[in-house]
């Protein structure tokens, strides 16, 4: 189970580092190591439950990783949130309350290996070393936090200047949005990372890390109510828009989500969701 709960978190790890960074306790990098780091060790405490070599730490670390994680759980439905925990990343849609019955499953089957004699093993040493380091380093390498290599995703993040200034002139972005400072989001309601990046965004903008310009969003597509997409990501937005597709895959090189931090309609930075910061 602890193995299976690492993979699903490391396969959807831009899901589960935002689920971390939600609750405003660590810095987005910090988030980004945090949840890493969680994943590595829940890699590394069922490899040394099924390597048995060490039964007795082995088994108490993982009731106490239970324990700690109900507890965490049962704060998060008392105070009325129901989201997915992301136990299983996005393999798994488990609400806090089924998560808390799928551990007190967990901590019974656990209970029933108490006692259970450690293999005999020699050189135990050495797996108790090789083991966390080889799991850190496998997560580290397949999936590095995205501070490491902002320069490089900034580098990709495209705009098309002549199809934004053509938008502009024909009135499919309004003027309001080139009014004084605005961060203006190229987003399509039905991308995955964009709605991530709205949660990102709104989380920095609570810790008062993102700049505290009005954000207005351009949505690709046919004209709808979105004023739920900003309640379900928590982005304290209240004016969007939207633009026929064509001039959205134009503008965004199909490459959303885009984010542009505007003055008086020149742009001062511009953003894609892998270097959003």
């Amino acid at each position: 189970m602890f193995v299976f709960a690492a993979v699903a978190k490391l396969i959807s790890i831009d899901s589960f580092e935002i689920y971390v960074f939600s609750f405003q306790m660590l810095p987005l990098w910090g988030a980004y190591l945090a949840a890493r780091l969680l994943i590595a060790f829940e890699a590394f405490l069922g490899i040394w439950m099924l390597i048995n070599c060490d039964s007795k730490a082995a088994w108490w670390t993982g009731m106490v990783l239970l324990a700690a994680f109900t507890v965490r759980l049962l704060v998060l439905q008392l105070s009325g949130n129901d989201e997915s925990c992301n136990c299983f990343g996005e393999f798994i849609d488990l609400n806090p309350v089924q998560s808390i019955l799928k551990n007190i499953a967990f901590m019974a089957v656990l209970g029933v290996t108490y006692g259970c004699k450690s293999f005999d093993i020699k050189h135990k040493w050495l797996w108790r070393t090789l083991v966390p380091t080889v799991c850190l380093a496998s997560v580290l390498i397949l999936s590095p936090p995205d501070n490491w290599r902002y320069k490089d995703y900034a580098k990709y993040t495209t705009l098309n200047t002549e199809a934004f200034q053509e938008a502009r002139t024909d009135g499919e972005i309004p003027a309001r949005a080139f009014e004084g400072e605005k961060i203006l989001c190229f987003y399509s309601l039905k991308c995955p990372f964009c709605k991530m990046s709205a949660q990102k965004m709104g989380t920095l903008r609570r810790m008062h890390t993102f700049p505290e310009a009005p954000i207005i969003v351009a949505f690709g597509g046919e004209k709808r109510d979105a004023a739920y997409y900003f309640r379900e990501n928590r982005l304290d937005c209240t004016d969007w828009f939207f633009i026929s597709p064509s001039t959205f895959l134009r503008i965004t090189h199909g490459d959303m989500p885009l984010i542009l931090v505007l003055k008086d309609g020149v742009i001062q930075q511009k953003y894609s969701y892998r270097d959003l910061h």
